[in-house]
């Protein structure tokens, strides 16, 4: 049986809100036809698709499979990754429907959209323990009258009560209003809070518990930036002075101590309360919460870090991960939010390993159904089709070099080789990492510079010279962390932002600035490696290490249309068919950047730009110019800097002129504009340079596919051990 529709936004009136949801379900996925279609568009969403490619399968590949079986399950279809059955479980986790009566606080002005509220109420539901018997993970069991208890479904454990977390996961998609949803359930649980602190207080009078009580709630994010942000929605959904808040926040937290009793809710950075576990510092830890919120919360995502165990060694009554990707490099993200909200029974590691993990991993039979169980109780996820957005459109451009760049990308390519090929046959044996993160990074920024002179001089580890940019490519492999407490720098700043770091020049380990008084203390010695390093503050074009000058591109009044390279003249052509549009223009490097504002400037456009070295204050008056219509229409912008959490929905075009390592970063970027508030079709458009290192997915035009089997055996890679950075940088290399 084929199905027909008018288009893939068909909904059922079913329970899960969407047709082939609910076919997941239901443990049946759309198998591929077997006749042909005609002219008739094919959309099969049970297919994993990437990003910037068609939906339409070419009409000679709807081939007969005598094997194909309709009721196929995701876990027996072969056609099928794991990673797209989970993105498929995730998405089919709407199956919160059963709204009650929900009535918004009278401190909520902002009218909620009917998802929001279903968010609300699911969150009301966990937070009371009215968790329907359908979707727990505890089953009663009545066979002996003489003893009824509760079982956990997958390990046998018993309890006389069912033993609920007390908390979840919103895994909405970035732009669905998960901001205000928080702040209308903190504006209607006051009363709660208050309950809860009267209990609390009472019981540390009786010194039956040892933390001070506070009817806050608490909420995390990775930077100052993003608490602005919340701020701003406060502002704007609640009347003025209807929820009180705080921020918690540099040096001057200790003397605040009270206003996180008093205020309503309190707002603090992931790296302040890694810093504060790290010193011993009891402001954070010493309170019982009433609840905590981790924003982007898959910034905790690794377990051994100690910001991850600064974050679980919070206590509170509730817990909550706001995050569209719960799960992004593996299951081992899952687990470290099970621990985070202490999922009873998963909470710990190796049980978590051994229910969820290992079935899948060892493909056992339903190996999938323990992870489903495990989200259908825990965790609520939407997708963006919710608000009826129009379409994005993906465009990719695939640009040809010129035979000049050709040339000297060739000859780039050839040293880059030679010295590989040195590294791995042993005569520079202990510089590999360095060596293959070099070539990659100089390739890569060939790609977007085209000019072998702009490619920017090489400090330690194979990074770049200038802190920025080093920040930057660190940010790719999720190695922008404290050689101490393991806190997140997102951004280099000066001396009056929280969110602050230095490096240590000879090794390019980062110290945020919440530890440098530890690291002052123990003689400036990098906690990891090599003692003595001098500490160089990233601010910066003061604080830059003394690189070279890049290659430059002049403008004196006329145009130099050959002295740009050609992946930025292609920008510039997309950009100058309508200037009218808001625009940001994404890269990894700030030089590349600052090359593409030379680049409009010659053309008489106007236009904003923010990199990590812009201070704090700086970065929120041009996000307030851009947002303005009178501001300008083109922002230029940092990946690192702008793909997390903030709100761009008056942007309508997005360029991206690098392909990302790091899918998460790229998805991150594209949310900027793909949210609640946009009314404009966005578009999205990719840069790519044919038959180059750029290409590599494309195993066929890998250039560096050779390199392959030399570097698995030589164990080349970014770091130490198969950690996930390792993988990724080897599977860009060998492909």
């Amino acid at each position: 049986m084929s199905f027909f529709c008018r288009n893939k936004r068909v909904r059922c009136q079913g329970r899960c809100g969407r047709g082939w949801q609910y076919l997941i379900q239901i443990r049946y996925l759309l198998a591929i036809p077997r006749f042909g279609l005609g002219d008739v568009k094919y959309y099969n969403p049970h297919f994993f698709r990437i990003n910037g490619y068609s939906d339409q399968v070419p009409r000679e590949t709807l081939k007969t499979d005598e094997t194909a079986r309709h009721d196929l399950t995701a876990e027996e279809n072969p056609h099928v990754s794991d990673s797209a059955v989970v993105d498929s479980i995730l998405d089919s986790l709407a199956h919160h429907v059963d709204i009650g009566q929900i009535s918004v606080d009278h401190r909520i002005k902002s009218a909620l959209l009917p998802h929001q509220k279903e968010a609300i109420d699911f969150i009301s539901c966990r937070e009371r323990g009215q968790l329907s018997s359908d979707l727990s993970l505890w089953k009663y069991n009545d066979v002996d009258a003489d003893e009824t208890f509760y079982q956990h479904v997958f390990t046998g454990a018993k309890r006389p009560e069912r033993d609920e977390a007390k908390g979840g996961i919103i895994a909405d998609e970035m732009g669905l209003g998960k901001s205000l949803v928080i702040l209308s359930t903190v504006a209607g649980t006051l009363d709660r809070a208050g309950d809860f602190l009267t209990t609390e207080t009472q019981a540390l009078e009786a010194q039956q518990v040892r933390k001070m009580p506070s009817r806050a709630t608490l909420i995390l994010a990775p930077s100052s930036l993003l608490i602005d942000s919340w701020v701003d929605e406060i502002r704007k959904h609640t009347y003025p002075g209807a929820l009180s808040f705080h921020k918690h926040l540099g040096s001057r937290r200790h003397a605040e101590r009270d206003l996180l009793q008093q205020r309503m809710i309190v707002f603090t950075t992931y790296a302040t309360v890694a810093t504060e576990f790290c010193r011993g510092d009891t402001g954070l830890a010493q309170i019982k919460w009433f609840r905590i919120v981790l924003d982007e919360a898959h910034v905790i995502r690794n377990r051994f870090t100690k910001q991850f165990q600064a974050v679980a060694n919070l206590s509170a009554q509730h817990r909550w991960c706001l995050t569209g990707t719960p799960i992004q490099n593996s299951l081992e993200d899952l687990g470290a939010l099970a621990t985070f909200l202490k999922v009873p029974i998963l909470e710990n590691a190796p049980t978590f390993r051994r229910f969820v993990t290992t079935p899948i991993t060892t493909g056992s039979k339903g190996r999938f159904e323990n992870l489903r169980s495990l989200l259908q109780t825990i965790c609520l996820r939407r997708t963006r089709e919710l608000l009826d957005l129009p379409e994005p459109i993906p465009q990719i451009r695939r640009l040809p070099l010129t035979q000049s760049e050709r040339g000297e990308y060739d000859e780039l390519l050839r040293g880059c080789r030679t010295k590989i090929d040195m590294a791995v046959s042993g005569r520079r044996k202990g510089r590999i990492n360095s060596t293959v993160l070099e070539s990659l990074l100089k390739l890569r920024l060939f790609c977007n510079n085209g000019n072998i002179n702009a490619v920017f001089n090489m400090g330690p580890k194979g990074l770049p010279a200038d802190p920025d940019e080093a920040l930057t490519y660190l940010q790719q492999f999720d190695q922008n962390i404290c050689a101490y407490c393991s806190g997140t720098i997102y951004s280099l700043n000066d001396t009056t932002d929280a969110d602050g770091g230095i490096i240590l020049p000879s090794c390019y380990h980062l110290v945020c600035r919440g530890c440098m008084p530890h690291h002052r203390a123990r003689g400036q010695r990098c906690p990891t490696c090599v003692p003595g390093e001098e500490l160089l503050l990233l601010t910066g074009p003061s604080g830059v290490m003394h690189a070279q000058p890049w290659g430059v591109y002049p403008h004196n009044g006329t145009e130099y249309p050959s002295q740009y390279p050609t992946k930025l003249l292609a920008l510039l052509a997309d950009i100058w068919k309508d200037t009218t549009h808001k625009s940001i223009v994404f890269s990894c490097w700030k030089k590349t950047l600052s090359i593409v504002g030379d680049l409009l400037l010659s053309h008489s456009i106007r236009y904003d730009m923010i990199d990590g070295s812009l201070p704090l204050t700086e970065r929120l008056k041009v996000l307030k110019d851009f947002r303005s219509p009178s501001g300008a229409n083109i922002l230029l912008m940092t990946l690192g800097t702008g793909a997390v959490g903030l709100n761009l929905a008056v942007a309508s075009r997005i360029y991206l002129l690098e392909p990302q390592w790091n899918p998460s970063i790229e998805s991150q970027a594209i949310g900027r504009a793909l949210r609640l508030g946009q009314t404009a079709q966005v578009v999205i458009i990719r840069y790519i340079m044919e038959h180059t290192v750029e290409e590599v997915h494309n195993q066929q035009s890998n250039v560096l596919s050779r390199q392959r089997t030399k570097l698995q055996l030589a164990g080349g890679g970014f770091g130490k051990g198969k950690d996930a950075a390792s993988e990724r940088l080897q599977s860009m290399l060998v492909r």
